[in-house]
């Protein structure tokens, strides 16, 4: 698609949303109406996002896994002065929130507050004062502080993988908001998802202290552990092969869930994809996807599995049921 029509759906996308917004006067409508006579690729992306704007008249928040989008978890249905009689018609706060959520791009604070980032799709490879590696995978986000007594990492988002140069005299940690990981050798990983961290050992071993004081003394290499601020769980005779896939630019699913699948992929592509409709949420798939080009697996999917795909704005993808 072109640039030009992808500026247009993103110009559309924000004139649906502020239209539908109760802060919409008649000042916005002229403008827009000025806009949309202004090119006829103007009109073209307001057809399209109006078409999709209409699909989700039928679409409750029960439809879309608000747990995943902290913004539209208190979202409910209302009605909006019409913007004219030809575009007048029920419309939801959800779908204005999807839209909003889709052209405008956020990240947590920490991402600017952080000494070392990486941006969606990048990945980096730091080496630290004493030798030791870091790399770090998309969307990532960390702090160094080396003392005299400790070598500590913040890991503030995302995943990173660490060779460790071994020091008795300063131990490695890194640390997250749910705990602590302590190097007892040299190669492991860390990931930080939703409210937990996944610790997973390539070489030797780890300590793992989570904030509330569980203790797990030795992870040992070929070991996984999953661990929350309450709760420390572990998981054996992981696929090594697998776990590192990232640090070669591959995402591998093995009979995943499509809902854990379009999570991966989201690492590694701006904007949302959505889900709508339960049926289709478990749907199972098998593959191995290059990170640098997240449409093939979209491509795949709709190909694969009873799914139909859209994609608006360049930015927002929706995957429902064919």
């Amino acid at each position: 698609m072109p640039n030009s029509n992808i500026t247009a759906e993103k110009q559309a996308a924000h004139w649906r949303a502020q239209l539908s917004s109760d802060l919409a006067t008649e000042q916005h409508r002229r403008a827009f109406a000025e806009w949309l006579a202004a090119n006829p690729e103007h009109k073209a992306a307001w057809d399209k996002i109006d078409s999709f704007w209409l699909a989700l008249d039928n679409v409750s928040a029960s439809d879309v896994d608000l747990a995943e989008i902290p913004a539209l978890a208190h979202v409910k249905p209302k009605y909006q002065k019409p913007v004219s009689k030809r575009f007048y018609r029920p419309v939801f706060g959800l779908a204005a929130s999807i839209l909003v959520i889709a052209v405008i791009s956020t990240k947590p604070f920490s991402f600017y507050f952080s000494d070392y980032r990486t941006e969606t799709g990048q990945q980096r490879q730091i080496v630290l004062a004493d030798g030791s590696e870091i790399f770090m995978n998309t969307q990532t986000a960390l702090s160094v502080n080396y003392a005299t007594q400790q070598r500590k990492i913040y890991l503030h988002a995302g995943e990173a993988y660490f060779k460790v140069v071994p020091d008795r005299q300063r131990p490695f940690i890194v640390e997250t908001d749910m705990g602590q990981t302590r190097a007892l050798g040299t190669a492991f990983d860390v990931k930080l998802q939703a409210d937990e961290t996944v610790v997973t050992v390539f070489e030797h071993a780890v300590k793992i202290t989570t904030v509330n004081g569980k203790t797990l003394e030795k992870l040992p290499a070929g070991e996984r552990a999953v661990f929350s601020e309450d709760d420390l769980k572990t998981e054996q005779k992981i696929d090594i092969v697998r776990a590192e896939s990232w640090r070669k630019q591959r995402m591998v699913f093995q009979n995943r869930a499509l809902t854990d699948v379009v999570a991966e992929l989201e690492r590694y592509r701006t904007g949302r994809i959505l889900i709508l409709g339960s049926s289709i949420k478990n749907l199972r798939l098998t593959g191995v996807f290059g990170t640098e080009n997240t449409d093939i697996a979209l491509r795949t999917i709709e190909q694969s599995l009873p799914v139909k795909i859209n994609i608006l704005t360049g930015k927002l993808v929706i995957l429902s049921a064919k």
